[in-house]
């Protein structure tokens, strides 16, 4: 006997319908991160943390870092860390998956500053002590608890005869404070001086791994 067309459309609708609800919108994992300085050799090292977000009952898998500066993307479970090789704005990408196999995707402009700085018109006074003075300066938008200056003596050959640290506490967002280094080793032979940062520490706030649903749920 032949199949009515009716009951043809009837069937096809019911199929459509049933598809439609087993493969609907995919709720895509939200990737979001922030930043931080990471001061402890003194150059331009950041740590990356996901803030990352996605559906109840699942949890991020995977994380991809890219950091737009001709380098290798960074496989990690959570947090990154990277020296740039240059103060700029960069746009950062972070790619994650999800425990279902979805991912999702953010790029932010991250602008890599040397967050304490020493002023370039430090000035070196020979005899005893050998001593530096100059400005150190908080660049950052956060305080810094601790910066440590470097200075190196050397002789006319650019043999280094002694050093000299000073440590520097509580700098405040765009604070400027004079500092003077002692050259520990007396020697009538030194003649010239470099300056720099040795290390610094902030407080500025991180992220933690968040997973989906509730606060009761994480």
């Amino acid at each position: 006997m032949k199949r009515s067309s009716g009951a043809s459309f009837f069937g096809v609708a019911i199929l459509a319908l049933s598809l439609s609800g087993c493969f609907g919108p995919v709720t895509r994992p939200v990737a979001d991160f922030v930043w931080c300085p990471d001061g402890s050799s003194g150059e331009l090292d950041y740590w990356f943390t996901s803030t990352s977000t996605t559906v109840p009952n699942h949890w991020i898998e995977s994380l991809r870092w890219e950091f737009d500066d001709g380098s290798p993307p960074l496989e990690t479970a959570w947090d990154a860390h990277h020296r740039f090789d240059e103060e700029r704005i960069y746009h950062v990408t972070l790619t994650v998956r999800d425990d279902r196999g979805v991912s999702g995707t953010v790029t932010k402009e991250v602008p890599i500053v040397m967050a304490a700085f020493v002023h370039p018109g430090w000035q070196l006074t020979l005899g005893w002590p050998a001593r530096v003075t100059g400005i150190v300066q908080n660049r950052l938008d956060e305080r810094l608890d601790v910066v440590v200056v470097k200075a190196k003596f050397y002789d006319a050959d650019g043999v280094r005869l002694s050093d000299g640290t000073v440590e520097i506490t509580d700098l405040e967002l765009g604070e400027k404070v004079e500092f003077s280094i002692d050259a520990v080793e007396y020697s009538t032979r030194i003649f010239h001086a470099t300056v720099a940062i040795d290390s610094f520490y902030s407080e500025c706030p991180h992220g933690w791994p968040v997973f989906g649903g509730d606060e009761t749920d994480r």
